[in-house]
């Protein structure tokens, strides 16, 4: 690991990747029981709005609500639109149609895009040992995806499928964009004005396509946007926009992928999902991926 990435992996920011992973992992099987009980859609504008105004609360509390200035909103808008209102919306409709595992993996196909883009674009060194640790860690997840087991005449399949890999190039973009951009205020003041901005069209789009939405509203839907809302959508976004703001966008999105690993276990346990010899395998290429990038 070259001086300047030693540099700036501390505790802080590893305690944040520990944070996300585990929330993020937790956040997928959460979302499919919401999702059992409300159309995704709505589920959505209701995990948005629980987001929104948790972390509003939260920086006030804080005292650190503050008005964004004209230079906060390229910020703002990408990622307020790219990978809050776009990324979710898009995760929530395909996690509608495939299983909380599949979808995860489905969800974090980021470094097939970052990669490429961050070396040509953005000139972010590579060596050979992490091109060694990409290709392990896109094999395991190729893998886990097992595309070969699906059965691509189900319309369901595709349009959830299609769903997710577009959720995952919003990512992607958003970022880069993170990594790239200007900051003049901190992510933590910039949160809330990026998840009002995501709230706003998604609320929007809710209400005129869906009206008369029908919602059995019970402890585990309450508990479940909770969650997602406060803990994943608030935290956990703040907490992975510090950490694309300060290291390499290559090591994030490889290491996000610990993620859908924690995930495919979790489902496995609560929500009786099965996790072949192929998938166990796939988990130990996305490791050794992840070790060949970050050494």
């Amino acid at each position: 690991m070259t001086a300047a990435i030693t540099a700036k992996i501390n505790y802080r920011i590893l305690g944040l990747f520990v944070f996300i992973i585990i929330t993020w992992s937790m956040a997928w099987p959460i979302n499919k029981i919401g999702l059992s009980y409300m159309s995704p859609l709505w589920y959505t504008a209701s995990r948005l709005v629980v987001g929104t105004t948790t972390m509003m609360a939260f920086i006030i509390i804080l005292k650190k609500f503050t008005l964004p200035k004209r230079q906060d909103l390229p910020l703002i808008i990408v990622i307020g639109f790219l990978q809050i209102s776009t990324y979710i919306l898009l995760a929530n409709i395909g996690l509608a149609y495939l299983p909380a595992g599949r979808s995860s993996l489905l969800a974090y196909t980021t470094p097939l895009w970052i990669m490429p883009a961050a070396t040509l674009f953005f000139n972010e060194k590579s060596s050979k040992l992490r091109w060694l640790g990409f290709l392990l860690a896109i094999a395991g997840l190729i893998l886990l995806l097992s595309p070969w087991e699906m059965d691509w005449d189900d319309a369901h399949i595709i349009l959830g499928t299609a769903m997710l890999l577009l959720a995952s190039l919003c990512w992607s973009i958003s970022m880069i964009c993170a990594r790239y951009m200007h900051w003049s205020k901190s992510p933590l003041e910039l949160i809330p004005w990026q998840l009002l901005i995501g709230t706003i069209p998604v609320l929007l789009i809710a209400w005129a396509t869906e009206p008369g939405v029908s919602v059995e509203w019970n402890s585990s839907l309450i508990l479940s946007l909770i969650y997602t809302g406060f803990l994943v959508t608030g935290l956990s976004y703040w907490s992975g926009l510090i950490i694309n703001k300060e290291l390499p966008t290559i090591i994030v999105s490889l290491g996000f992928l610990i993620g859908p690993v924690c995930s495919l276990l979790i489902s496995a346990f609560f929500m009786h999902e099965v996790i072949s010899l192929f998938t166990a395998i796939a988990m130990g290429l996305i490791l050794l991926g992840l070790i060949c990038v970050v050494v």
